[in-house]
C-alpha cells in the first residue's frame, strides 16, 4: 500500500535528516518537525481507507473495525470458512 512507503520513505528521510551535516540545527529541527508532520497525516489517511488484507488472507472476508484513530482487523468473517469449504467440495472431484 502506498501509505506503507510514505511511511518507509518518511522514516528513512528522518534517518537522514539527523545525520545531516549541512543544515544548521534550527533548520534540521524545523525539517524534522515537517516531516513527522507528513507521517502524522499519513497514519490519519490510514484510518479512513479500507485496511489491505495480507496476502495471504486476500480471498477471505475480514471484519474490521473503525473508530477514532484506530483501525483494527479483527479477522475472518464468521461464516467465511465454511462457505470456502463449501466452495471447494463443489469443485472437488467427482
Amino acid at each position: 500500500m502506498a501509505l506503507t512507503r510514505i511511511d518507509r520513505l518518511v522514516s528513512g528521510l528522518l534517518t537522514h535528516l539527523e545525520r545531516d551535516d549541512e543544515l544548521d540545527d534550527e533548520a534540521t529541527r524545523r525539517c524534522k518537525r515537517h516531516v513527522r508532520e507528513i507521517r502524522a497525516e499519513a497514519d490519519a489517511v490510514r484510518v479512513l481507507v479500507p485496511v489491505e488484507p495480507r496476502p495471504e488472507n486476500e480471498a477471505m472476508p475480514m471484519v474490521v473495525d473503525r473508530g477514532p484513530g484506530t483501525v483494527s482487523q479483527r479477522g475472518p468473517e464468521p461464516d467465511a470458512f465454511e462457505r470456502r469449504r463449501e466452495r471447494s467440495d463443489s469443485d472437488g472431484p467427482e
